[in-house]
This record gives structure tokens, C-alpha cells and sequence, in this order.
């Protein structure tokens, strides 16, 4: 067992869900079993949080706010309980080197993070359903995208029984606590997020679904 946990801090290989919120039916109002307070997080007010969150988690989100991505917070009487992300643009993510490609109309949902904590309190539920409102209120967007490590169990819970649906498979792997990419052709099907072809790369309408497009 020890060897193999060495084995996996230099590398691993992770089986992964893709999947897709539709912004069609609103979603519940975000509560939890303590009361939460909401705020939202971008360039202008990271820096409020820098004694908040953990070092290396807050350090990350530099990156978030420089691509134009903005957070959700859940606080507690004036203390961070965690927090999610939202962003608009196509972007390589670079602990696991999955590429999120989007269209127009979609955003990818990332960083979900909540002290141990706060998690049996229904905070990380909270979030989310945070996040899915504002995609709802959105005229502009029609769907969110995340991805799960299938290993997961308890994240992959919780996007389902907040309505995602699976919209593709694919395997990454990452080397050294550093290096991550994408297994070359593991995505399947092979249109969506992803993938080179999807509804990111022409136009929004008439484009088949992935259960339309055969493996190929």
C-alpha cells in the first residue's frame, strides 16, 4: 500500500467525467444547515481574502482573476466556509491539463473548495446552487460544464443530484506533483468540451448533440 501511494504522488493516470448543467429550470434557492452569507470574488476584492483562505489554494486564484473569472464565497459570520468558479473563456487547466473549450453561450464551473468542516453542513451544495442561479439568470449562457474525477464519489453525488448529466469521458494523467495533460484520443465521444470538435468550434445552432455523434 505504501508503494503504491509513492507510485501514485509520481504519477497517475485519472478517469474522469465531463458533465453539463442546462440552464433550462431554475435551480433551488442555495441554503444551507448553517447560515451563509454570499459574496462575490474577482480582481477587485481577491485581495480581502488573502488571510482567509488556505496559502496555496488562495495563491492559485491569481490566475482565476487574471483570465477574467470571477468566485463565489460562502461566509459564516464573517468567515470563509469556501468557494467556487466560474469562467467564460476557453482555458487549459493546468493541474490536470484538460483544455475546457467553450462556446458562445457556455461557461465551465471549477474550484470548489470548503474546509472539511463545513462539508457535512451542505455548503458545497450551496455553492453550487449559488452558481447555477446566476447561469440561469444569464440570457446570455445555457449551460455549465464540470469535470469529476470518477473516483470521486462523493462530488459526483453532488453534480447529479444537482441535475449534470455525463456529456463526455476522458483520461489525464499527471507526473511529478506537476506535469498534467490530456491521454491523447481518450476522449469520448469525441465532440464536446474536451474535444477539438464541439459546439465551441462553429455555430451554436443546428450542431448534433454528443449522443448523436458516433465514436469515432
Amino acid at each position: 500500500m505504501r508503494v503504491r501511494r509513492r507510485l501514485a504522488s509520481v504519477f497517475s493516470v485519472v478517469p474522469t467525467d465531463i458533465l453539463e448543467w442546462q440552464a433550462v429550470k431554475a435551480p433551488r434557492k442555495p441554503q444551507a444547515r448553517i447560515p451563509l452569507e454570499f459574496m462575490t470574488v474577482d480582481a477587485t476584492n481577491l485581495g480581502d481574502l488573502r488571510h482567509e483562505v488556505p496559502g496555496p489554494i488562495y495563491e492559485s486564484s491569481s490566475a482565476f482573476v487574471g483570465r477574467g473569472d470571477h468566485g463565489f464565497v460562502a461566509m459564516v459570520e464573517g468567515r470563509y466556509a469556501g468557494w467556487v468558479w466560474i469562467s467564460r473563456q476557453t482555458h487549459r487547466d493546468p493541474w490536470s491539463g484538460l483544455t475546457i473549450r467553450l462556446g458562445a453561450d457556455e461557461a465551465y464551473g471549477y474550484a470548489l473548495w470548503v474546509p472539511e468542516a463545513f462539508r457535512p453542513l451542505g455548503v458545497p451544495r450551496a455553492l453550487m446552487l449559488r452558481m447555477l442561479g446566476e447561469v440561469h439568470e444569464d440570457p446570455a449562457l445555457s449551460r455549465l460544464y464540470a469535470w469529476v474525477d470518477k473516483r470521486n464519489r462523493e462530488s459526483q453525488m453532488l453534480l447529479r443530484l444537482l441535475g449534470f448529466k455525463d456529456v463526455q469521458q476522458v483520461t489525464w494523467a499527471r507526473a511529478l506533483g506537476r506535469f498534467g495533460w490530456q491521454v491523447p484520443r481518450s476522449d469520448k465521444p469525441r465532440f464536446g468540451p474536451v474535444s477539438t470538435d464541439g459546439r465551441h468550434s462553429g455555430p451554436l445552432q443546428n450542431l448534433p448533440s454528443p449522443t448523436d455523434i458516433e465514436q469515432r
